[in-house]
Formats: structure tokens, sequence, C-alpha cells
């Protein structure tokens, strides 16, 4: 087992717990230097079976976590023939999910039962895969792979939801850079609802060599710079809520990107009740209110040139007039939000008195000045 890239020793111990069959088969599989395909066979059912039989509550634990490692026992079997293809479905986001659960609830259960046997291991565990996760963002991101990088760093977030918000904001970040929009939206989706983004806090202070200010990933390791190394000053804690603007703007621009303008008009209006003095906030929800007002009158042309066609079919004429009256009226509330927004707005005012003519309503075109 010294090939897996998780550690095996956790889970040396396991039967001392619970002595059924199948957790001391689980055991001494895992335990072996060398894999066959029939352990593999053996442990999957023991496996199996151990999810139907395990009644006491350390004996569900530790049949959770056997479980869950079932894929670091393929990949051990693989021995020295493992790829690096083999490596990265390892790290697939289903297990990586899973491993930072359960490590956490075999943690939790340890200590409401008062018996740490694997506390400490498993600290360790978490720590290191958590580096290891982090090292390969890093080193993606810097090769310029950002997309790669992106779900890597979320792949973290999802390990460790609790302290790891950092690595969700990194992953939204270079989805964009990675100008793969969907994925973007999905990451700036899930971080705009995110404890971290709603609830978190970001820690800075000043560097005494250069007067940067720099950001640290938690109170404890800025107060090491400040107290114990003495290299740092003005400690500034700033809530991580105040750039949920920002985090709206981004995703509503994405909602606009992927033609979904319905969630973009949604999180702008959110957007601008956050800060309704911004500039560019204003003038995205200013666009995206009259570009789809403008792109419902696309047929327009066409449809006034089949009117004048039709001069001499009344009915026809009629038919074709009446089209128009409600296209216009379906544009008309974007037109006249757009307007709100920004009344000084000339091809606004010239487009919106020409609708309120168009669908019979002179009195208001009268009032656009």
């Amino acid at each position: 087992m010294k090939k897996l890239v998780l550690s095996a020793t956790l889970l040396l111990s396991v039967a001392t717990f619970a002595q059924k069959e199948e957790l001391k088969v689980l055991k001494k599989i895992y335990a072996k230097e060398t894999i066959s395909d029939k352990d593999l066979e053996a442990y999957k059912a023991a496996s199996t079976a151990l999810d139907g039989l395990a009644t006491e509550e350390s004996d569900k634990v530790y049949a959770k976590f056997y479980r869950v490692m079932y894929p670091t026992v393929v990949l051990a079997s693989k021995g020295e023939k493992a790829t690096m293809q083999d490596q990265m479905k390892l790290y697939s986001p289903d297990f990586i999910r899973e491993y930072g659960a359960v490590i956490d609830e075999t943690i939790e259960f340890e200590k409401k039962s008062g018996k740490k046997i694997y506390t400490d291991e498993l600290i360790e565990e978490k720590n290191q895969f958590k580096q290891t996760l982090t090292t390969l963002a890093l080193n993606l991101n810097t090769g310029s792979k950002f997309k790669e990088a992106s779900v890597f760093f979320y792949s973290l977030y999802q390990f460790d939801p609790k302290s790891e918000g950092k690595a969700l904001k990194n992953a939204a970040i270079l989805a964009v850079q990675s100008q793969d929009y969907k994925l973007a939206q999905k990451m700036y989706e899930e971080y705009a609802v995110s404890d971290y983004l709603n609830n978190g806090t970001t820690f800075f202070a000043v560097n005494k060599a250069n007067g940067a200010e720099e950001e640290f990933n938690s109170k404890e390791e800025r107060s090491k710079f400040i107290t114990t190394l003495g290299t740092h000053e003005k400690p500034k804690d700033v809530k991580n809520s105040t750039t949920k603007p920002d985090v709206y703007k981004i995703l509503a621009i994405l909602y606009s990107s992927n033609g979904e303008i319905e969630k973009a008009k949604v999180t702008y209006a959110e957007a601008r009740k956050l800060s309704p003095n911004d500039e560019e906030l204003k003038k995205g929800e200013f666009d995206i209110y009259f570009n789809a007002g403008y792109a419902g009158l696309a047929e327009d042309d066409k449809l006034v040139t089949e009117i004048n066609n039709s001069r001499a079919d009344k009915k026809k004429y009629d038919s074709l007039m009446l089209k128009r009256k409600e296209m216009f009226a379906k544009s008309l509330p974007d037109f006249e939000k757009a307007y709100s927004i920004n009344p000084n707005d000339a091809n606004t005012k010239s487009i919106l008195k020409m609708t309120y003519e168009i669908i019979g309503q002179p009195e208001k075109a009268k009032a656009i000045n």
C-alpha cells in the first residue's frame, strides 16, 4: 500500500472497535502491500455486506470509512502500473467530497465517544490532502491551465467547505479566466450563496519590509506574523460580504453571456440594492434591459417591409400592423426600465417614444423630452 496517494495507516486498527468478520477482512486487505483482483472482490463484498450488518454506531462509522476509501484500494492494486490518469480518477469530485465528509464524521464521532483513536492521524491526513490539492491547483494556474486549476480549487472547497471558502472564490475567478462561462456561472452561483462570502472574514496586515497590505488565510496565521515573527503590522479585518455587489455583477454578466437574461435582470437588481451608487452596476443593468428590448424588435425591418407591400390588402395590412403593435408592446417594459435607470440616454428616449406611439399611447410619448 505504499503507492497510495492517501495514507493507509489510518485504518489498521478498526477491528479494535468492531470484531465483525467483515471488518477483519477489510483491515487485512487494506494493510496489504500487494493487492490482487481477488482481494478487490473480497474487499468490495465485505464492504457491501457490512453496510447491511453494522448496527452499532462505531461499526457504522468505520464501515463507511472503508467504503469511501475503496478507490484508494483500487489504485493500490495497480501498483507501479498506476498511471497519471488513474491518479486523476482518484481525485474525482464525488470521492473528494465524500472523503472530506467521512474524515469530519469520524473525528466528530471520536470526540463524542471520548476515544481519540484516529483523530490526530485524520487531522494530519486532512491537512496533507488539502496541501496536495492546493499545490496541484497552484501549479495548474501557474501553467495557465485555468479551467483545470478551477476544478482543483473547487475540489479543495468540496473537501473542506467549512474552512476552504477562499478556494471556491479562486475556482470562480479561474473559471472566468478559462473563458468557460458555463462553468464560471456554476462557480459564481455557488460562491454567491456560500457561507464564506456571506459570513466570512478576510484578514489583512501590512508587511513592514515593503509596506504592502497582504492577505492571510486565518486570524491565527496573521497573528503569528505580527506577534511571533514581527514582520507585519496594522491588522485589518474585512467582511467578505462587502464584495457581494461585485460578485453579483460578475454573475449577472455571466447570465447575460449564457443567454439567461431574466436571471441577469434579477441579479443586477440584487447588486444595485447593495450598491445603488455604483455606476458600473447601473450601466450594466441599463444595458441588459435596453438590449433585451431591442432584441425583441429584431423582426421590425422585415415586418415594416411586409406592411408597406400589403397596403392593397387591408386584411393582411391590419393583421401585420397588429403584429407590429404586439411586438413593440412586448418590448415596452424593458425600454421603460432602461429609461428609469438612465432617463438621459438619447437612444432610449427615442425608441421609447416610438414604442408609445406605435402601441397607441401618444400622451406618454409626448411626456418624453
